[in-house]
This record gives C-alpha cells, sequence and structure tokens, in this order.
C-alpha cells in the first residue's frame, strides 16, 4: 500500500509540476526536446528489449509451446508495425479528416502519448509486483528507480498536452487518470500475468512500443526541429532525456 501511495503522489506531482510554469514557445519546445528523449529512451531500452528478451531460442520455445506453431514469436513484431500504421490511419482519417491544421496534429500526438505511455505503466507495475514478489530484496531499490522513471514520465505526458493547447481541466483529468495506471498494474501483478501469458504481455508491449516510434520519429521529433533557434540546446535535452531512461534502465526499471 505504500508502495502504491509513493507511486501516485510521484506521478501527479510530475504531471502537475508543468502547469504551474508559463510557458513561451521556446521553453515548451526544450521542454518537449527533453520529453522526446524520454520518450525514445523508453522505446530502445525499455520496450524493445523486452520484446528481443521475448524473441530469444528459450523464450521462442516457450511461446511456440503455448502457441501452437513454430513462428508464434513473429507475432509481437507483426504488433509493432500495427501499433506504427494504427497510429498513423488515426491521426490521417479521424484527426486530420477535416482540418489539416497543426493543433488537430498535436492533440493526435497526445493522444497517441497518451496510449503508449499507459500501456508500458501498466507492464511497470506488473514487473514491479512480480519481481518483487519472487525477490523481496528488489524492492526498494526497484521502487527507487519506478517513482524517477514515473515522475519524468508524466511530466513529460503533460507538456506533450501543453502542446496540444488541452485545458488545464482536462490535462488534470488525464494526469490523473494516467497516474493510477502502474498502481492498477501493481495490484494486478501475477493475476494478470497469468491471464494474458507471456505471449499476450509481448503484444501489448509491442503495440505499445509501434505507437512510441511513429509518435517519436514522425511526429514530436520534427516538432521539435520545426524552428531553428536553440538547436544545440535541443539536441542536448534530447540527448539528456535518453541518458535518464538509460540510468532508470541500469537500475532495473
Amino acid at each position: 500500500m505504500t508502495e502504491i501511495l509513493a507511486i501516485l503522489v510521484v506521478a501527479l506531482a510530475g504531471g502537475l509540476l508543468p502547469l504551474l510554469v508559463k510557458w513561451s514557445d521556446r521553453l515548451l519546445h526544450g521542454a518537449l526536446a527533453l520529453s522526446t528523449g524520454i520518450f525514445l529512451g523508453a522505446v530502445f531500452l525499455h520496450l524493445l528489449p523486452a520484446l528481443s528478451a521475448f524473441d530469444d531460442p528459450g523464450a521462442h520455445a516457450h511461446a511456440a509451446e503455448h502457441a501452437g506453431h513454430a513462428h508464434g514469436h513473429s507475432v509481437v513484431w507483426i504488433c509493432v508495425l500495427i501499433g506504427v500504421l494504427a497510429v498513423y490511419f488515426i491521426e490521417a482519417l479521424v484527426f486530420r479528416a477535416h482540418d489539416h491544421d497543426d493543433l488537430h496534429r498535436h492533440r493526435a500526438v497526445g493522444y497517441a502519448a497518451l496510449s503508449g505511455l499507459s500501456i508500458h505503466a501498466l507492464t511497470a507495475g506488473m514487473s514491479f509486483s512480480l519481481a518483487t514478489g519472487a525477490v523481496e530484496s528488489l524492492a526498494i531499490p526497484f521502487l527507487v528507480a519506478l517513482l524517477a522513471h514515473k515522475g519524468f514520465e508524466t511530466f513529460s505526458l503533460t507538456t506533450v498536452f501543453l502542446l496540444a493547447e488541452f485545458s488545464r481541466k482536462k490535462i488534470v483529468t488525464l494526469v490523473v487518470l494516467f497516474a493510477f495506471v502502474t498502481p492498477l498494474g501493481v495490484v494486478l501483478g501475477s493475476a494478470l500475468e497469468s491471464s494474458l501469458g507471456n505471449s499476450g504481455v509481448a503484444i501489448v508491449t509491442a503495440l505499445a512500443a509501434g505507437t512510441f516510434l511513429y509518435v517519436c520519429l514522425c511526429e514530436l521529433l520534427p516538432e521539435v526541429f520545426h524552428h531553428k533557434e536553440d538547436g544545440a540546446a535541443k539536441i542536448g535535452l534530447l540527448i539528456g532525456g535518453i541518458a535518464l531512461m538509460a540510468l532508470f534502465h541500469e537500475a532495473g526499471a
């Protein structure tokens, strides 16, 4: 219970902190550069490595045994592609159907980022529950890494919402809902894991990875460098965000 409360407090603090700052366009794009680095780090240091682990020979054998065919592991990589295409089609056919302005594009990115982060947050909560249940000594270091990770995640999500010009009321609502996702994963933990199985967890992780890949590479990076000023600072912030995720990865988050 203490762990769940700590996760909620840190997630809410990270998500609401940007609302206390009066953002200029240049400052917001600088924060977005840091956020994009964090998202890229989440994809390449957390989500894709998880799929690679699932795809090793041992995991493949396990997946094939339960899926009933020799090539079951390839499904997760197809799901990465589905994640990429799904976000593109939703953005192109729904959000841009009648209006092609930047605001509609930014809102599509905001919802896509929320979806991908929610899946990632759920699996992070499940991982925490399972790992600490199996090895009690992992509880404190895993929790510290998870809390740091969660604070930057919600901060990044709010900067994307600000770029999309969501109302403050809407941002607060979405941040509060998102803050409960990881605690939900902690509570469900092993029950959800056993229900989905390794293949199910890999598939939802793959969909999250595909979502992030599209959002980061096709939307956030072009937006960050849309204006040429502060180019060096933006690159530094981008690398800094990736470095933060690398630090959390080494810490086991």
